[in-house]
This record gives structure tokens, C-alpha cells and sequence, in this order.
């Protein structure tokens, strides 16, 4: 059974590399330009993860993942619904596209320093076929403990609230993150 699964898997890659090979990397955005993050704090005990995706360009639900500075696993995470996609590696998945708005609550234990930076795990593809290894970002959010602050109604611009510092930075930088893949996970 495992010599299967190895089998499965090399054929899996074998079939990806040839569809990487087929798209020139050059057509490929940087993956901090195909999935544009964002973070903004609600209020003293949440904030709003967003992702612009470029046209073209699609994310997994099923992977993003989110922990404190410590290592500590964030759950709780409101995702919501995506579109239904018949993946040849990963069978029925649910993706977005465009734009994804996660709601994450923040560990009581982190409110006292008025600022949290967070490990944001997200990984998505190109519709021709390429995927990117799993981008890991670093965001540092700063708050008002006090305040509370309701999200846009707007779809279309970032929430109110305190915006992103990045690495500590003013926000005008990009969260770091790592190349595209050459081939599928």
C-alpha cells in the first residue's frame, strides 16, 4: 500500500512538472502579487485577514493556517464558503477567488502587548496549472485595546481599524514570503 501512495505521488509530481514546464515562469506573478495580504484589527480581540487574488490566480480554504509569535495555533478562524473545485490532486476542494476575508480571533494572552505578530499560512495556484509552495507571512498587528471597531460594509476597500505594520515597519513594505513552486505540492 505505501509503494502505491509513493507510486501515486511520483506520478502526481511527474504530471505537475510537465504543466510548470508548459507555463514560462515568467508568466507567473510573485506570489506577494497574485495573493495581496492585508490585516487589520476589529477591536482588542480580533482581526480581519484579507487576501486580494489576482485574476487568474485561485486559493485553498483547507490551507491556511494561523499561529501567535510563540507557536501557538490560533483556532477559530471564521473562513467562509468557497467555490466548489474538482482538483486532480486534491479531489473536491473548496478555493477563492478574487478576494477572501478571515475573521481570527486573538489569544487573551496577547492583548496586553497592544500589538500581535502573527504567522499567516496560505497556499494557492494559477489557473495554468502551477502552484506555489506554501507561503508562510509574518504580520505584525498593532491595536487599540480599548477601541472597537466594525468592519467596511464596503467590499471593496480595506476594513476601518489600524492597519498592518509589517516586521515592526509602517506598513509600506510586503509581508516576506517564499518563491513559487516549479511544481504541485
Amino acid at each position: 500500500m505505501t509503494r502505491y501512495v509513493h507510486a501515486l505521488a511520483a506520478t502526481a509530481l511527474l504530471a505537475a512538472a510537465t504543466h510548470v514546464w508548459a507555463a514560462s515562469s515568467a508568466d507567473l506573478l510573485d506570489p506577494t502579487d497574485a495573493f495581496r495580504l492585508s490585516v487589520a484589527a476589529l477591536d482588542a480581540h480580533h482581526v480581519e485577514v484579507r487576501f486580494r487574488i489576482a485574476k487568474g490566480y485561485y486559493m485553498y480554504r483547507d490551507r491556511f493556517r494561523f499561529e501567535t509569535e510563540a507557536g501557538r495555533p490560533i483556532a477559530g478562524a471564521a473562513l467562509p464558503r468557497g467555490e466548489i473545485k474538482s482538483d486532480p490532486f486534491f479531489g473536491r476542494t473548496e478555493i477563492y477567488r478574487d478576494q477572501v476575508r478571515i475573521g481570527l480571533p486573538l489569544p487573551d494572552v496577547d492583548l496586553a502587548r497592544r500589538s500581535v505578530k502573527l504567522k499567516i499560512v496560505s497556499q494557492g495556484c494559477a489557473d495554468v496549472g502551477v502552484c506555489y509552495v506554501p507561503q508562510e507571512q509574518w504580520v505584525r498587528v498593532g491595536f487599540d485595546p480599548n477601541a472597537s471597531v466594525e468592519p467596511s460594509p464596503d467590499a471593496k476597500q480595506p476594513p476601518r481599524g489600524i492597519e498592518f505594520l509589517l516586521h515592526g515597519g509602517s506598513g509600506s513594505s510586503a509581508p516576506s514570503s517564499s518563491p513559487p513552486a516549479k511544481s504541485r505540492p
